[in-house]
């Protein structure tokens, strides 16, 4: 009998370890104390449906999205590779994408959103300033399309040109 015992605290010890290794975890991935209700991963749950925004034209699927116990939604994405200074304007722009997809879907506007780099976090707050950089960069983008050719791009990396989007109608593509 004393032997299950043994194997009982031996038991609630690992589970108590286990525990205390999850919140420290936590901590350190920079998310808030919140609950994930989107996930574009099957980790946790079965991938989400594509969010979609039709009046705006726009799709996504955030990294996360969670929800604070105010009821807030703080949509995130995690970035690898170097850790810039500041967010990258395209990073800032991408999360205000998603900012308004969780408008559109969830009937709420998040105040901010959370750039999650390995060593880094950056809060961008959701202003109309923002938002207003991001609707003319969607318009400028629309037109680009509509001409069907590729914009004038620095071609200084040879990897980003062989994975651009434009690759099949650009006059301009590195060999």
């Amino acid at each position: 009998m004393s032997n299950m015992w043994w194997m009982v605290l031996l038991l609630f010890g690992l589970a108590i370890a286990l525990l205390l290794l999850s919140l420290r975890e936590r901590r350190k991935s920079g998310l808030p104390d919140a609950q994930v209700i989107y996930a574009d991963t099957d980790l946790w749950q079965r991938v989400p449906e594509t969010l979609v925004d039709h009046r705006l034209g726009l799709v996504g699927k955030p990294d996360y999205v969670m929800r604070t116990g105010q009821g807030s939604l703080i949509p995130v994405e995690v970035k690898t590779g170097r850790t810039p200074d500041n967010p990258y304007d395209s990073h800032r722009l991408q999360l205000m994408a998603y900012g308004l997809l969780i408008h559109a879907n969830y009937g709420q506007m998040p105040e901010y959103g959370l750039l999650h780099y390995s060593d880094k976090d950056f809060r961008v707050d959701f202003t109309p300033e923002l938002e207003r950089q991001l609707l003319n960069t969607l318009e400028e983008i629309r037109l680009i399309e509509k001409q069907n050719e590729a914009p004038t791009r620095s071609h200084n990396i040879s990897t980003r040109c062989r994975s651009c989007g434009y690759r099949g109608i650009c006059d301009q593509k590195m060999e």
